[in-house]
Order: structure tokens, then sequence, then C-alpha cells
């Protein structure tokens, strides 16, 4: 970081201020928290939006009935109202987080800020549409974070109404520079996520993938990934994955004499008799009368 000061060699809030403190309803507390070594962060949620950046490092967060999500120095992402969720024993460095509990029903929340009560439900629908993704810290929205890392760390030493003004409006720009950069995941941003997924599809093929792992390596939320995966295939990710390993199988029953066993678990299959079942489905055919025909329909 750019500045300097002491830091606990355990997980930890190095820093925290309310929103009441310098007079920002909309926000219920703002945090710096640095962790040096792995230590679990107990289960807990919030009434509100919480927006987690993480500068530096990486760690791993933990949800309820909900797969874990790694989020590493340069990404952020949102922790919708009344989710369970806690930091996982995973961090292989140094990792400087920024966390800010909103407050966006709260009496008087467009006080001090430059929202008004429309600009708040425009917040909102954003924040509920990208909770549990990550999303990579613009250059501005970056430096903001930053800015507001060391006003976090000098507050006790310059505890005045001026550097209660600079809080809130650094507090407001990361509020807002997150908003928007989850409000440019645009068409082309979901494809580039749908076609890491394929790519990570086709390396993985001979492997029992598992659409949870999937859904980890990506970064989304499950439901969200599923949308958007949706949205640009016309299919779901496990029935992508199916017909992906049915195109290598009639590639290797076609240009090769390999066993049908053998065909089977090279694409991922785990039995002879469910690559026959799910092939027989999807080509009309059996993989033994595929190969006889050299021929046969599209998956």
């Amino acid at each position: 970081m750019a500045h300097s000061h002491t830091r606990p060699d355990t997980i930890g809030i190095r820093d925290r201020v309310s929103g009441a403190k310098v007079g920002l309803s909309l926000v219920k507390s703002i945090s710096a928290i640095f962790s040096h070594t792995a230590s679990r962060v107990p289960w807990h949620s919030h009434n509100q939006f919480e927006l987690l950046f993480v500068m530096d490092g990486a760690t791993v967060y933990e949800f309820q009935d909900r797969d874990s999500i790694e989020l590493a120095g340069g990404h952020f992402m949102v922790v919708p109202p009344g989710v369970m969720h806690r930091g996982e024993q995973d961090l292989r460095m140094p990792t400087t987080l920024i966390g800010i509990v909103l407050a966006l029903d709260a009496r008087g929340a467009t006080r001090n800020t430059p929202f008004t009560t429309r600009d708040l439900g425009w917040l909102r629908r954003h924040f509920k549409t990208n909770s549990l993704t990550v999303h990579p810290l613009g250059q501005d929205l970056r430096q903001t974070i930053a800015q507001l890392d060391r006003k976090l760390s000098g507050k006790k030493q310059n505890d005045d109404e001026l550097s209660a003004a600079d809080l809130r409006i650094d507090v407001c720009s990361a509020i807002s520079g997150a908003a928007r950069q989850l409000s440019a995941v645009d068409s082309r941003d979901s494809q580039f996520i749908v076609n890491a997924a394929i790519d990570y599809m086709r390396a993985h093929l001979k492997e029992p993938l598992s659409i949870g792992k999937l859904v980890t390596h990506i970064g989304y939320g499950r439901s969200r990934f599923f949308e958007l995966f949706r949205a640009n295939t016309g299919m779901t990710p496990n029935d992508y994955l199916q017909r992906l390993r049915l195109e290598a199988a009639r590639a290797l029953l076609s240009e090769t004499s390999r066993p049908v066993t053998e065909i089977a678990f090279e694409v991922g299959f785990n039995s002879s008799q469910y690559f026959s079942t799910v092939f027989l489905q999807y080509t009309g055919v059996t993989p033994s009368c595929f190969r006889s025909r050299g021929v046969g329909s599209e998956p």
C-alpha cells in the first residue's frame, strides 16, 4: 500500500468507522481489514448489502447453501442482505480488504450524499442483480478504494469535520463506482464469461467435472451464471457439457477403432452404459450403430 502503519499479524479489523460518525445514514459501517495469517472469520450476515473490495492478496468467502467464491486482489463483490457468510482459512498472502455495509432503507439515507431516492433504487437493482459475483476493480474505482483506505487509517489523527466530509465523498464515490462497474456488464462481458466457461469445460472434458466446480472457477453466483449461460447459448451448462462430450465421442467413434467403453471414459462418462443411454438420447442411435453407419444425427 502507499501508506505505512502498524498492522497485526492476524486477521482482524484494522480500522472501522460507523456511517453515523461521519454523517452518512446511507452507510452502516466502513471497515479496513488486514489478514496476515489464515484464521476463519465467523459466520455472520447483514440486513443490507455489503460491498467487499480486495486491494491485494487473496481470500475465499464461504456461503451457507451456496458455492464458495475466491476473491483476489483487484476485485470486488456484493453480498446480499441476509446471506450467511464467512472467510475461509485460505489466505495465501497478506490480504487488504475494504468493506462497506450499506443502509439503503435508512431514514435520511440521501442526506450528505449526491444520491436521490431514485438513485438509491438504481443502486439497489444493480447490487441485487450482480450479488455474489466477482468483478475487477477498474482503475478509477481502485484509486478510490486506495484513497478510502488511506483516509480510514488516518481517521484517528484527523478527526475533524473536513476529514469526515472527505471520507463521505470517497465512500459515496466507492458506492457509485461499484454500481457503475456492475451496470457495465453488457453482452460482450457476458459472452466473455460464457466463452471462458466453455473453454474450461473443453480443457477438463475427461474429468468428472461438476457444474459447482465450474461456477467456482468462473467466480459467479450460480443463478447469475446460469442466467448468462442460457442467454448466450440457449442451453444450461449441464446440457452444453453433455453436448461437448458427445461431440468428442462422435469424433472418436468416426476416426478411431477404440472400444466404446474406452471412448466413454475418455470423454468423461463414468460408465459405458450411461454413455450409451445419453448418446442414444441425443443422437437417436447407439454408439455402435453410429460407428457402423458412419453417420448420425447432430447432438
